[in-house]
């Protein structure tokens, strides 16, 4: 019986060892790497928004540079070209009702937009990207024919070339929604502008926005 007992242990006591060494030799599986957070927008895209803006217009003959705000909205639709670019297609405007482009035009109503293909780069992780684009410009001006602003507006139209840069933040709500923060400049060259009793030489007018979008992805 004594025989049988330290046999046992013999055998216990190997087994034990046995599973220590093969425990130690065995290689330690890495922690898993987080998820990567998806794209808030992928595949076909789309978005909407509004926001307050300012425009500065200058002009070869102009003594002065003009300011006026307003408000800008714009319409983006696009699809991804690879994991941290997307491509789309932006239509911007900015309207002002009161644009003082000039000391007696102050009821001036003045409407300058871009329509751009522009590209979304996302660096990072995040939602954070970064906007950049160049496409076609216009300019609307209507200006009343009297000071009191009876008679029929005299229009006047203008078009470039337009340059858009910006950056914005994307904040996804769903998996099919996000909402976006957007920051940008847009840049029109009109050319020359016929106005009432005079023309302005080499407009160009400059937009700056902030507004909150909202993307259907």
């Amino acid at each position: 019986m004594r025989h049988l007992l330290c046999l046992l242990a013999v055998v216990l006591g190997c087994t034990s060892t046995g599973m220590s060494q093969d425990t130690l030799s065995a290689p330690l599986k890495p922690p898993p790497s987080p998820a990567r957070p998806k794209r808030h927008r992928m595949g076909l895209w789309g978005e909407l928004g509004s926001g307050p803006g300012y425009v500065r217009v200058a002009c070869s003959d102009c003594t002065d540079v003009i300011g006026a705000s307003g408000t800008t909205s714009y319409f983006r639709i696009g699809g991804v070209i690879s994991k941290n670019v997307l491509i789309g297609f932006e239509v911007f405007s900015l309207l002002d009702n009161r644009f003082n482009f000039g000391s007696s035009d102050s009821n001036a109503v003045a409407e300058t937009g871009t329509a751009a293909i522009v590209l979304l780069w996302y660096p990072g992780r995040t939602g954070l990207f970064f906007k950049g684009g160049v496409g076609a410009a216009f300019g609307q001006f209507a200006i009343p024919a009297d000071t009191l602003g009876l008679a029929p507006a005299d229009t006047s139209t203008g078009g470039g070339i337009g340059l858009t840069f910006g950056l914005g933040w994307d904040l996804p709500i769903s998996r099919k929604f996000a909402i976006t923060a957007n920051a940008a400049a847009f840049v029109s060259a009109l050319g020359d502008v016929v106005l009432p009793g005079r023309i302005v030489d080499d407009l160009i007018a400059t937009n700056y926005q902030l507004s909150i979008g909202f993307v259907i992805r």
